[in-house]
């Protein structure tokens, strides 16, 4: 008797999730409603899940993650590298935008691609200007990409480009130095010759991070205050391993990781970093930062697990990139 009512109970309980599952709309589902409330076009193909639209006269690409939560933007610009020279160019200017954007880029032979994974649910709020925000982060990589291009072809390297915002409010600083100050975290100012961005310095759990308040997008650049690992330029057989791990971590991690060269010291270092958006409006705020911030916390885990030799003695390095 007992266990035909547990039977029934069980019965009636995987009833009700199927039931609550068919409610909720799948990324795709949700992402095709919001195009067409934007006034998109778009066509796609049900069989490769891909969908394909324009935004501000520029084509680009969506696919749905296996999870059904999330949505990959994507943008393809066709450029023949002819020669080793043209690579490392290309190489070196995907490292400098990497450096000013969350959208992770990569390149072949002919083309380099522009991709961006972003969450895609119900629950976020004003989701069509959440969607705006997030194609143009794309668009704008592209025209990072391509000023840096242009500078290179030119050959003309000589200047800087300098920052032509003014920042009037501290409305996202506020909120954020709110918000880790209930996580209690420890802050202190962190002064920056290089850049026009107010930023903190914050203890989370073991690590040290950097936040910089970009408020004219409300959104916050979010970094490991230290290199994750480093080596040296003539150990070749460290150099392909690091380059190949930053390629996987990437594609296992919403944090785009990049290496930089130090001339200098003869090493190549790994950064790691998150441009989030950072609004009152946004629900479950802590929650939020628990998540990026761990999420970084695991790329420096990744890396090192891979690369490190445990009695090998930490090479932390300040890192001096300017936000975008």
């Amino acid at each position: 008797m007992l266990a035909a009512k547990w039977r029934n109970y069980e019965t009636q309980r995987a009833t009700n999730k199927i039931i609550e599952m068919e409610k909720i709309e799948s990324a795709r589902e949700l992402f095709l409603k919001t195009l067409t409330k934007m006034g998109i076009k778009y066509s796609s193909s049900s069989a490769e899940d891909f969908i394909w639209f324009d935004y501000q006269n520029v084509d680009l690409e969506a696919e749905e993650d296996k999870d059904d939560r999330y949505i990959t933007l994507e943008y393809m610009y066709l450029r023949d590298l002819h020669n080793a020279e043209e690579a490392t160019r290309m190489r070196r200017i995907i490292n400098k935008v990497n450096c000013k954007s969350d959208v992770v880029i990569s390149c072949t032979v002919k083309f380099t691609k522009f991709r961006r994974k972003i969450l895609f649910i119900e629950e976020i709020p004003n989701i069509e200007d959440y969607l705006r925000a997030e194609l143009q982060e794309v668009i704008r990589a592209y025209e990072l990409f391509n000023e840096e291009l242009q500078k290179e072809l030119s050959k003309d390297n000589n200047t800087e480009e300098s920052d032509s915002y003014d920042i009037f409010s501290t409305q996202t600083k506020d909120l954020f130095i709110k918000t880790i100050t209930e996580m209690g975290c420890d802050y202190e100012k962190w002064e920056n010759d290089y850049s026009s961005f107010e930023s903190i310095v914050f203890d989370y759990q073991t690590e040290k991070y950097r936040a910089t308040f970009l408020e004219h997008t409300k959104k916050v650049l979010i970094e490991l205050h230290y290199s994750l690992h480093c080596v040296d330029l003539s150990d070749l057989s460290g150099v392909n391993q690091l380059r190949t791990l930053i390629n996987k971590v990437n594609q296992e991690h919403n944090a785009t990781t990049v290496y930089t060269i130090e001339r200098e010291a003869n090493k190549m270092y790994v950064e790691s970093s998150c441009t989030i958006p950072f609004m009152a409006e946004m629900p479950r705020l802590m929650t939020y930062l628990h998540s990026v911030l761990n999420d970084l916390g695991d790329v420096k885990i990744d890396i090192r697990c891979e690369m490190e030799d445990p009695n090998e003695i930490e090479d932390k390095w300040y890192l001096h990139q300017e936000p975008s």
